[in-house]
């Protein structure tokens, strides 16, 4: 897998400080209109995820007011395959369980389950910011999304009570 960028003390992409990891790849066709970020949709753009970029990701959640790692695109989703995102966001959750991990997909929760090795991936997350990005209800009042089609998704509790449930944990932030 590779990545675009990785960023450490991150106040934009969550709740307080967050290292988020913006992964390499899309393969949604078409891409969403008005993308942010269309060089990411190559997967080869960016450098390939090494062991020593997991580790320098696991020490920056190791500060005690890192919340929790943030996992956006390219498309988290289409990368999935290698193993590499699964075994990061299980070493997470095993070594920090306080920790959050949000992820960011243009795909819709309900398609997203559908897929073994997506859920699988899914049962580590705990807000799921689903849903193509829309340019027309393009909405930069809306906390952490781009248009108002777009859902912030308690993973967890939406895959127990198998419907949608909204993450409230935002830190008074609202939804």
């Amino acid at each position: 897998m590779n990545y675009a960028s990785i960023f450490f003390d991150d106040t934009v992409n969550g709740i307080g400080f967050r290292t988020s990891l913006f992964v390499s790849g899309c393969a949604k066709i078409p891409p969403c209109k008005g993308c942010w970020s269309p060089q990411a949709r190559q997967f080869d753009y960016g450098v390939i995820f090494t062991k020593d970029n997991k580790n320098s990701i696991i020490e920056s959640l190791k500060k005690p007011y890192v919340k929790g790692l943030s996992i956006l695109g390219g498309e988290p989703m289409d990368n999935l395959e290698d193993g590499t995102l699964i075994n990061l966001v299980k070493t997470i959750k095993k070594m920090f369980p306080q920790k959050t991990i949000f992820c960011w997909s243009g795909y819709k929760f309900e398609d997203l389950i559908e897929d073994p090795i997506r859920l699988e991936f899914l049962h580590y997350i705990d807000m799921l910011r689903d849903g193509e990005f829309i340019e027309e209800l393009k909405d930069i009042t809306q906390y952490l999304s781009g248009s108002k089609n777009q859902r912030i998704i308690a993973v967890s509790e939406s895959l127990k009570q198998n419907k949608i449930i909204v993450y409230n944990d935002l830190g008074g932030q609202e939804c």
